[in-house]
């Protein structure tokens, strides 16, 4: 396919953890385009104003390929669109209705154990045990304390407490990431 790639992801965060993936893997941002749509209901809404200028450029060609990035989030939280298999239906259903399911893709971000949360929690399952098992203890121990998101604190604390990044993108936990990402690509 001849276009740039196009990375739909929920958030700004998501953005700046998807660049630094991609470089990682040796892309050029002059060959891909991310772009966060404010939040996972922004996102799954066929209906956002984006995508009607983002698939008209489909249509002529400046994008080659498109792969989504979304959290899976918990099911728990929002029975309509939240949790692995509940996220992954509403994905298929919004590329059906683009009518990009030809140049379409998409990877639900969570942990790969039990297939809950987020792009932050993928971060995290990569994580060596001792400095999971300290961050761990740190949300469970703020968990009462009205705190704002697990996803925010989970990335504040790879960034404020390790020196360099805990996190390891040559986890097999990214393997297929990385598969969703060499499809882009290819």
């Amino acid at each position: 396919m001849v276009g740039k790639k196009l990375i739909i992801c929920e958030g700004g965060d998501d953005v700046g953890l998807l660049n630094r993936f991609l470089e990682k893997l040796g892309y050029h941002k002059n060959d891909y385009e991310i772009m966060s749509m404010g939040g996972k209901s922004f996102l799954l809404d066929r209906n956002d104003t984006k995508y009607t200028v983002k698939c008209q450029q489909i249509e002529t060609g400046q994008y080659g390929k498109v792969l989504f990035v979304v959290d899976a989030d918990y099911s728990k939280n929002d029975a309509i669109a939240g949790g692995h298999v509940n996220t992954e239906a509403k994905v298929i259903e919004l590329i059906e209705q683009l009518e990009i399911k030809e140049v379409a893709d998409y990877f639900i971000s969570c942990d790969p154990e039990d297939k809950n949360g987020n792009l932050e929690h993928l971060l995290l399952s990569s994580v060596e045990q001792d400095k999971r098992s300290c961050i761990e203890s740190f949300i469970d121990c703020i968990q009462g304390m009205n705190a704002e998101s697990n996803k925010k604190i989970v990335y504040a604390a790879y960034q404020t407490i390790f020196k360099e990044s805990p996190y390891n993108f040559d986890h097999p936990n990214f393997y297929e990431l990385k598969q969703k990402i060499a499809w882009l690509f290819s």
